[in-house]
């Protein structure tokens, strides 16, 4: 779920019709509860960055192995071990966008080395999180599962609006911003005093007075007002993990009239979802998580797409959402005299390194 205002208290009092104190009060007990999390969303473009999805098979049992060579460089962004279409691992990295070469080279390397079978690997846009309707659990505390027959219903009569994607200059950046966009991507509601901590921690630097006035001035001057973050999303948790499914679907529609009324349809669902467009496709990759009862509904909501025409197939992967799914904000690591240091001999020798340590 995204908002670029959910960092400002006082607007977001002024969306929600509420007076501020009470605003405050309730977002501290959201986040004190673990019920959300608040976080930066980053333009990886900005960053000079490219986002590619990879399917990576592995016979059983070589999941956890083959995880840890798919991300044995830091320029990953997802991982989840999956089950279904694909059994294995699905990852998406940002990688510099001339450097797509290296990371095919870098995965026959991997099928090379009997780590991964076979691999998939995909173009996508920027990751969108949709903001969810959580009126389903207020307006109808007594139904137990979500109308998906209705909500593909309303789908076929939503507007076909989209903002294009368009060319993005790269950003001027150092470590030192990179440090603050990983603080800001793991809470964005994290104090300055710890941002300060952090940058001292990770850039080895024990007189914090410098960074004090610095931070405010990169996040004013730098990473907000050259756009580095296009915006902010709150994972909801109203369901216990332990009976959460994560769906990874690959869903290609008919045409793009049909894929644009369904990313709109996403913001009509009560569950977290997130999803990229596969470029040059009418199609996208939507993670969704949603609980284990709904899943036959959901199924069957998705079955009378196809049978209306609007959703040509789908592919369905099962990942493991308690305990085989991470995130990685890392990617600093990987900016060395600034420039990323991404190539196939680098990648290599990381998973040298990786392989011995294990």
């Amino acid at each position: 779920m995204c908002d670029r205002h959910i960092h400002n208290l006082t607007k977001l009092a002024e969306i929600v019709g509420a007076p501020q104190q009470t605003v405050s009060y309730r977002v501290k007990r959201l986040v004190r509860k673990d019920l959300v999390r608040f976080r930066a969303v980053i333009d990886e473009r900005k960053l000079g960055l490219k986002s590619f999805s990879v399917f990576a098979s592995t016979t059983a049992m070589k999941e956890d192995i083959a995880g840890s060579a798919l991300t044995c460089f830091p320029l990953w962004r997802y991982l989840a071990t999956t089950d279904g279409w694909k059994n294995g691992n699905y990852v998406r990295y940002a990688i510099p966008p001339d450097k797509e070469r290296d990371l095919v080279a870098f995965l026959h390397e991997l099928v090379k080395r009997d780590l991964i079978s076979d691999f998939e690997i995909m173009p996508m846009s920027g990751p969108k999180y949709p903001l969810l309707d959580l009126s389903f659990y207020t307006n109808a505390p007594s139904v137990r599962g979500f109308d998906w027959q209705k909500w593909v219903e309303k789908c076929s009569s939503l507007p076909v609006d989209r903002t294009e994607e368009t060319e993005h200059n790269k950003a001027e950046f150092d470590i030192v911003d990179l440090v603050i966009l990983r603080c800001l991507e793991l809470n964005a509601r994290v104090s300055q005093r710890k941002i300060v901590q952090e940058l001292g921690t990770i850039l080895r630097e024990k007189n914090l007075n410098r960074f004090i006035p610095l931070v405010s001035r990169r996040i004013r001057n730098k990473i907000v007002s050259q756009g580095l973050i296009s915006g902010y999303r709150a994972y909801v948790f109203p369901n216990e993990g332990s009976t959460a499914l994560l769906l990874i679907l690959h869903l290609v529609f008919s045409n793009l009239p049909s894929l644009c009324r369904f990313e709109n349809a996403l913001t009509l669902l009560p569950y977290n979802n997130s999803y990229e467009e596969i470029v040059g496709q009418n199609a996208l990759l939507l993670r969704l998580v949603l609980p284990a009862y709904e899943y036959s509904n959901m199924r069957q909501g998705l079955a009378k797409m196809a049978q209306d025409g609007y959703l040509e197939g789908f592919h369905l992967l099962l990942g493991d959402l308690a305990h085989a799914t991470w995130d990685n904000v890392e990617i600093y690591q990987m900016f060395k005299d600034d420039s990323w240091n991404f190539t196939y001999g680098a990648t290599v020798e990381m998973l040298e390194r990786t392989l011995k340590n294990r």
